[in-house]
């Protein structure tokens, strides 16, 4: 568990129940809002995916990426 700066802003690392989340802000209040949320809430809402914490199980979400296909190499026209 921890916030560390770094160039842009603060990362977070935190593990619960056998789960790393990582997670960027820019803000240090931002960042511990976030750590907060990593450590109490039972759904932890992230970029890339969304955890369901139970009390017998953890529902795992992953969050499909609907990037347009014209943007996804940023070196060709």
């Amino acid at each position: 568990m921890s916030i560390t700066p770094s160039v842009g802003g603060f990362f977070i690392h935190f593990e619960r129940e056998g789960i790393v989340m990582r997670q960027r802000k820019r803000t240090r209040k931002d960042a511990e809002a976030c750590l907060k949320m990593m450590k109490e809430d039972c759904v932890v809402d992230l970029n890339r995916v969304r955890y369901y914490f139970q009390e017998n199980r953890i529902l795992i979400l992953r969050k499909p990426n609907h990037t347009d296909p014209k943007y996804k190499c940023p070196f060709e026209e």
